[in-house]
């Protein structure tokens, strides 16, 4: 007899369990907690029992307290949801539709000045360093190219003034679209005028021969 007293008592708390976890009601306000929504009170069902309010921003919902249905009172739906999925789905597909309805409305001259997005210029690679390196293969081709290049490289790391004068050089040769040919033949001109000058003239003689060939070229440009 005990026995039979025991299994009711199981039935009677697992009864309980199910109502105070697994029920339908309870799932659905779980579910709704989750997506942010926040039970605000109760109201009297017609077929008796409190169903559930919740609020989130301006909707409301209402949880039937003996099927679970989700209602949607604001906006109202005539229909009952099966879950907050299916009201999730319903207010984001209702939102995209009032959007696109609000922009089919607007006038088309106000539709043609809307701003458009402005893509990002892609950035414009510098040239120099190529074409630095077509002139020095130029230099290393001609007669005597490696002591030619060498003497430039060891010129351009010994002299500032050099330097500049050498990459201002090869600049006013592409906006010209001179080739690195005609540039490295201006380095070995260069070198050609340096018999007659010795220590730091030859490098400053060198910078000056260069510059009156960038000079040379933008004028032939103009």
């Amino acid at each position: 007899m005990m026995w039979m007293v025991g299994g009711a008592l199981v039935l009677l708390i697992a009864r309980f369990l199910w109502m105070g976890y697994f029920h339908r009601v309870n799932a659905m306000s779980r579910q709704a907690e989750l997506m942010n929504w926040v039970k605000i009170g109760r109201m009297s069902n017609p077929d008796g029992g409190q169903d559930i309010l919740l609020a989130r921003n301006e909707r409301g919902t209402r949880i039937d307290w003996r099927t679970g249905e989700v209602w949607l009172i604001n906006p109202k739906v005539a229909d009952p949801f099966e879950d907050y999925l299916a009201v999730e789905r319903w207010l984001t597909l209702s939102e995209l539709s009032a959007e696109k309805a609000a922009y089919g409305a607007k006038p088309a001259e106000e539709i043609a000045a809307a701003p458009e997005a402005v893509s990002e210029p892609e950035p414009v690679p510098d040239p120099m360093p190529a074409f630095q390196q077509k002139v020095d293969g130029c230099l290393a081709r001609a007669d005597g190219g490696q002591e030619l290049l060498d003497t430039k490289q060891a010129f351009e790391a010994g002299s500032e003034a050099y330097l500049d004068a050498s990459t201002d050089l090869s600049r006013a040769a592409i906006e010209s679209g001179l080739s690195p040919m005609m540039v490295a033949t201006f380095h070995i001109s260069a070198f050609a005028a340096l018999s007659d000058a010795a220590g730091a003239d030859r490098l400053d003689r060198a910078a000056a021969s260069l510059r009156a060939a960038a000079k040379q070229i933008r004028a032939g440009g103009e």
